[in-house]
């Protein structure tokens, strides 16, 4: 499966929106909230690995805030992913274990 049926896939299951991570808060399209990563859980996650250009690999997060909203959050798996989109996922992975 690459990125784009992936994102297709979270759509499906109603996670419509995407979320944006920044140093102190996570917003969302379309919406005018914002949220602390506490308010954030991951439902599920799914990977792509290309297999021929590692910069090409991601994996995307299915994420439901508290308030119901349902998004997804798009990692690279590269040395040059976002310090604040890293950071949002061990905090949601370490909330979870």
């Amino acid at each position: 499966m690459n990125l784009i049926e992936l994102q297709d896939m979270a759509r499906e299951r109603g996670f419509s929106h995407v979320f944006s991570a920044s140093e102190s808060h996570v917003t969302c399209d379309g919406k005018q909230a914002t949220y602390h990563p506490d308010d954030l859980t991951i439902i599920d996650c799914r990977s792509v690995d290309v297999g021929t250009d590692p910069g090409d690999d991601a994996t995307l997060y299915m994420i439901e805030a508290s308030d119901g909203t349902r998004g997804m959050l798009i990692v690279p798996n590269s040395f040059d992913t976002d310090p604040n989109k890293a950071d949002l996922i061990d905090h949601l992975r370490r909330k979870q274990g």
